[in-house]
């Protein structure tokens, strides 16, 4: 994942702030023949220097590139396993940052019901900050959960308070990334997110293996105003959603504003 932030202010007008793939800000940056950035800041303090740059409240214009994505899955940040009071393995983190999708597998719908309990959930969102939230297991029949924040890290999933009809047999939990993209902004508060523009970029291969003979790109426009933003976690997910080979690369243009 890539990005290149740029800072609406007039009249200073348009001040590009170079950013690598881990949100790090670097370079020496002037305005109005005054230096407001030398050397480098880490993602906690882009903040700080956009708002040295532009001051709070301005316009932000952010590209984000997610390469090759593979789309959602149910069980690969923590295999299905029959629910109890405890602490989940995590099987591995999310390959981006993405809200996560909860598999709850009713063995038999009713008889086995979920009657009790909460997934507590636990990490680091896109920009660093914390996150936590609870989810309720409470089911009848299967169901597929999405969690409130895109998780660049998922540091716990607990499970507590659970209790289910009958046997329970044949229930299961599982978690995996959603097709729902985490948008870095910048540690704070952010307002106003918005999706301005979507492309994406398929590849289209000819034959496999050593034997490939034909490789193009095609590049279209996403349709940004049917994605789905979720304005309070920045994110979003595309209204074509990642192939199953890995073959579709999207860039995301978002603006927003960052708290005083």
């Amino acid at each position: 994942m890539s990005g290149k932030t740029t800072v609406f202010s007039p009249p200073v007008g348009d001040v590009v702030l170079p950013i690598d793939a881990q949100g790090n800000v670097s370079g020496n940056i002037n305005v109005a023949g005054a230096s407001v950035l030398n050397g480098a800041v880490s993602g906690a303090g882009f903040t700080a220097a956009v708002k040295a740059i532009a001051g709070p409240g301005q316009v932000i214009s952010r590209k984000t590139v997610f390469l090759a994505p593979l789309p959602a899955d149910l069980t690969t940040v923590v295999n299905a396993v029959t629910p109890s009071n405890v602490a989940l393995t995590i099987a591995a983190q999310p390959p981006q940052a993405r809200k996560l999708q909860i598999r709850i597998v009713i063995g038999t719908t009713t008889t086995t019901a979920i009657t009790a309990g909460n997934l507590a959930l636990v990490g680091v969102d896109q920009d660093g900050n914390a996150v936590t939230e609870n989810i309720s297991l409470i089911q009848n029949a299967s169901a597929t959960l999405k969690s409130a924040n895109a998780y660049a890290t998922l540091t716990s999933a607990t499970v507590s308070g659970y209790a289910a009809s009958g046997s329970g047999t044949g229930n299961t939990v599982g978690l995996g990334p959603s097709n729902d993209f985490g948008i870095p902004c910048g540690q704070g508060p952010v307002g106003s997110f918005a999706l301005v523009k979507a492309t994406k970029n398929t590849r289209n291969v000819v034959g496999s293996g050593t034997a490939v003979t034909t490789w193009t790109n095609i590049v279209a426009d996403d349709v940004a105003s049917t994605a789905t933003i979720d304005t309070a976690a920045r994110t979003v997910a595309p209204t074509t959603a990642p192939a199953a080979n890995g073959l579709v690369d999207y860039e995301f243009t978002c603006s927003y504003t960052l708290a005083a």
